[in-house]
This record gives structure tokens, C-alpha cells and sequence, in this order.
């Protein structure tokens, strides 16, 4: 395949070797191209787009009005990573103007511009960039190939799965040659069920998600023995929890029964997470928190749901939907939330298939080019059409209210209005859907008028609110009316 490309446009370039510098570390991999002016770096985006060449980074030096061609790399090179070339102390003393570039979407990070040989702290900028590109594209290497006669709700499961714990895969239909291939090697036939060939050719028919986990090398069984503490719940809430518990030596198992990472870990990209400066994606969140649990000695149990909690002395015992008890002298909820569904029941029989609830990151390159809706006005929908705007054609908003500014933050409404194909449709609701074997069209309701109009949709991703995982939970656990555990000193639960 033909080199991604990294544009760089430096009029300084023989002062700062910024050129010299990436094409000295990364040559090997990428096709570094070199302009000392924005017109010509213009023209230089345009043919590259041309040709059909992938372009992964363009770093454009500020003091040379670099925003104006990172916001137009945003439209010819969509996927691309974009950032604004600094020389020492700009990102102090230019604070406002940079704030400005990353608020408008313009850029995605900024890099100082290389002082020594070598510049580590150069490089790091510059291969964090790249690394979330190369998240976005058609993995280089494969793990795990999904055979199957089609991309059922079944399959689109297991992708989600696997790209929410980072492990490379592959679909491939069973009627192509690569398929063919594939099932005769295996002597498998994908005729009702999904294939699935791990590294190493063992071949698992139709599996369920504990049988693949525990294929995969996850836990899906508690230890022997009381734990000092169970946290139910593998979220951001869990994770940490779990971290500080096995920290201070405190044996400590966590219960996870679909995906590390929780709702945040569908997420495309989270900015306002402290440490973070120019955000990071849900999954790239979890899989961190989850490795760090995982080097103190946290033991997870993945697969497996908590259906009861009693208590037995001073122990607590968490229950789990296979009968094992969990043994425990301290359980932490953090069950979290569940999307809620749209109850269209035109819409669900679509599940998997062109109806999506939450980010579904899983699906969006095969969305490239084409119509998605996404419904919801908080930070998670607006989130989510911002990442699916980089493949799909258009991502039109459908929000029930009258405006963003309730139920989103002001730095990603900034960002929806900077975005060229993002649209936003406020006062209006689905009211239903057809396709024949995957979501095609979706109807679209005005609140104030009631007139429905028939859209095409690629997809529909769903994102209105959540509700707690608490239903579990005894009676004697104080839950407000929503739900929630209700917590502090004024709380009289046991």
C-alpha cells in the first residue's frame, strides 16, 4: 500500500528541522511532504485527495495563519489528525488564539516545534497523532476474524466487543473468497451462526461472549477465598475504585458483565478529562484504567452479571446470574446506566443493523459516505456526531428540545457549529423506520407541526438519556425515585 502522508508546512523549516526530524524517525512508514506556505500546502491537500491518498497528520505553523489550513484539511482530509505547529513558549504566550483554533475544531492538538536531537517530548506529540488516526482505520494486522453470511445483530455484538477491549478483527462474509478460504481452513460452515478464528486457528462456532472472553485469556471466574472489596461495575467509577482499593493492598475483585470502560467507553472522544489536553477516546480511557487495575492485582470478572446482594454477618455476598457467590467484607456499586430505547417498535427490529444505542464506534467506518442520524441533545450524542462526521457524508442531529445549551457543554456546541456536515434538527423526533435486512429510512416528526417526512439513514444512533443498573439491588439498599443509590450522611440504608 501507499505510505500515509504527514503534510507539514514550515516557513522556518531550516531553523527548527522539523521536516528533518520526522523524516529521520518516521520515513520508514509514512511519506513525509513538506510546504513553506499555506497556498501551496492548499494545493498540496487538494491533489493528494485527488489521487486517493490517505493523509494522516498535517501540523501547520501558527504564526503563518496555520488554523485557516487545518480547517480546511478538516474538509478534504476528514480523518486526518491536524496540529498547529508551535515554537517554544507560543502555547503561553498565543493562549487565546490557540484556545480559539481548538474550540472551532481547526485543531486537534498542538506540537512545539523540535529544539534538540533527539526531542522526545517533539516525538511523543507527534506519535500520539498518529496512533489516534491509525484508531480510526482498517487495523493493520488481524487477531480475530467474524465469519458470517451476513452482519447480523449477533456479529455487530461481537465487533463491538472486540473494539471496546482493542483487539484487532476482521469481518468477513462468508461468500467472499477471503471467507471461503477462511471456513475451509477451518472446516467450519457459517450456513446459521457466526465463525470466529483466534490467533492460532482455534475456531469457536456461534459463541457466547463468556465463552469468547475465556478464549481470549479473560477471567470469567471469581478466586477462591473473601475478597476485601467487590466493585460491580467496569466504568470510569469502577476502574478507579478497583485502582485505589488494590493500591492500599486491599484484595479486590471487579465485576463487568459486557465491556471495561462502561458508557464512557463508547465514547469517541472525551475533552474534558483532566490530564488530557487535547482529549481522549472512551475505549484508548478504559483500556488504560483497565491495564492499571489489572498491574495492582485487581482480579476481573468478566462476562458475568451481579443478580443479588445479601448480607451474611459481616460479609457481603454478590450473587452472580450463574449462582456463584462472591464473598466480600465491602461491595462498591458502580452499576452506572443503560441507554434508554426509543420504543419504536418499527425501530428494533434494526437493532445491530442500522440501529445503534450509544457511539457504536465499532460501525462508522462502514458508514463512510453515507446519510446518519444521531438522536439526543447531551454531551454523548453531540460527542458521537462529531467522530461519525469524519466517514459519513452528513450526521444530522435530532433533538426534541429547543436548543443545546441545557444539556451540552459550551465547548462541544463550539465544535458541533465548526463542523461543516454536522446538522442539528431541534424540535423534532423519530417516529419510526424500514429497510429490508438493515435500517434504510427513518421517519422524522416536527413537534409543533406533525408533519413526517421519510429520510434515508445509513444508521440511527441513539443516545436520550440512560437509566440505572440498580433493579438488582435488596429492598433495604435507599434508591431515590429514578433509581440512584442514594449516598451521604443523611442516608439512612444500612
Amino acid at each position: 500500500m501507499v505510505k500515509p502522508v504527514i503534510l507539514v508546512v514550515d516557513p522556518q523549516a531550516d531553523a527548527s528541522d522539523t521536516v528533518a526530524h520526522l523524516r529521520v524517525r518516521y520515513a520508514q512508514d509514512y511519506t513525509v511532504v513538506s510546504d513553506a506556505d499555506i497556498a501551496s500546502a492548499s494545493r498540496t491537500m487538494t491533489a493528494l485527495a485527488s489521487r486517493g491518498e490517505r493523509v494522516a497528520l498535517v501540523l501547520a505553523d501558527r504564526a503563518s495563519n496555520g488554523a485557516t489550513l487545518l480547517e480546511e484539511a478538516r474538509v478534504v482530509h476528514p480523518q486526518a489528525r491536524r496540529g498547529l505547529l508551535l515554537n517554544w513558549n507560543e502555547h503561553r504566550t498565543h493562549r487565546e488564539e490557540i484556545a480559539v483554533a481548538f474550540a472551532q475544531r481547526q485543531a486537534e492538538g498542538f506540537v512545539t516545534k523540535p529544539s534538540d536531537t533527539p526531542d522526545e517530548r517533539f516525538h511523543r506529540s507527534i506519535t500520539e497523532l498518529l496512533d489516534e488516526w491509525w484508531r480510526i482505520q482498517t487495523p493493520r494486522t488481524t487477531a480475530v476474524h467474524i465469519v458470517s453470511s451476513e452482519r447480523t445483530t449477533r456479529v455487530f455484538e461481537i465487533c463491538d466487543l472486540l473494539q471496546r477491549h482493542s483487539v484487532p478483527f476482521a469481518f468477513v462474509r462468508a461468500d467472499s473468497r477471503a471467507g471461503a478460504a477462511i471456513l475451509e481452513s477451518t472446516g467450519a460452515t457459517a450456513d446459521s451462526t457466526e465463525v470466529i478464528v483466534l490467533p492460532g486457528g482455534e475456531t469457536l462456532t456461534g459463541p457466547s461472549n463468556i465463552e469468547l472472553a475465556s478464549a481470549l485469556g479473560a477471567r470469567t471466574r471469581p478466586g477462591a477465598g473473601t475478597y476485601d472489596l467487590v466493585v460491580v461495575g467496569g466504568g470510569p467509577a469502577g476502574l478507579s475504585a478497583a485502582v485505589y482499593a488494590q493500591s492500599e493492598g486491599l484484595r479486590t475483585a471487579l465485576i463487568e458483565p459486557t465491556a471495561m470502560g462502561g458508557q464512557a467507553g463508547t465514547s469517541s472522544m472525551i475533552r474534558n478529562y483532566l490530564g488530557f489536553p487535547r482529549g481522549i477516546s472512551g475505549a484508548e480511557l478504559a483500556v488504560r484504567a483497565f491495564d492499571q487495575a489489572i498491574l495492582f492485582g485487581t482480579e476481573m470478572i468478566y462476562a458475568h452479571s451481579a443478580t443479588s446482594l445479601r448480607a451474611d454477618g459481616d460479609m457481603r455476598i454478590v450473587q452472580l446470574d450463574d449462582g456463584t457467590d462472591v464473598p466480600a467484607r465491602a461491595v462498591v456499586i458502580a452499576t452506572g446506566v443503560a441507554y434508554r430505547a426509543l420504543e419504536i417498535p418499527s425501530l428494533e427490529q434494526y437493532s445491530g443493523v442500522g440501529l445503534y444505542y450509544g457511539a457504536a464506534i465499532a460501525e462508522a467506518a462502514s458508514l463512510e459516505g453515507r446519510p446518519v442520524f444521531v438522536v439526543g441533545g447531551g454531551n454523548s450524542a453531540g460527542q458521537a456526531a462529531v467522530y461519525l462526521a469524519q466517514f459519513a457524508s452528513r450526521a444530522t442531529m435530532l433533538v426534541r428540545g429547543a436548543s443545546l445549551a441545557q444539556s451540552m457543554s459550551e465547548y462541544l456546541i463550539t465544535e458541533i457549529e465548526a463542523t461543516s456536515n454536522v446538522d442539528v434538527r431541534y424540535e423534532t423526533e423519530v417516529a419510526g423506520g424500514a429497510g429490508d435486512a438493515r435500517l434504510e429510512t427513518i421517519d422524522v416528526r416536527d413537534r409543533h407541526s406533525g408533519a413526517v417526512h421519510t429520510l434515508p439513514a445509513a444508521a440511527l444512533f441513539i443516545l436520550i438519556g440512560a437509566e440505572p443498573f440498580t433493579e438488582w439491588l435488596p429492598n433495604d439498599v435507599a434508591r431515590d425515585d429514578w433509581g440512584y443509590v442514594t449516598t451521604g450522611p443523611s442516608t439512612d440504608a444500612p
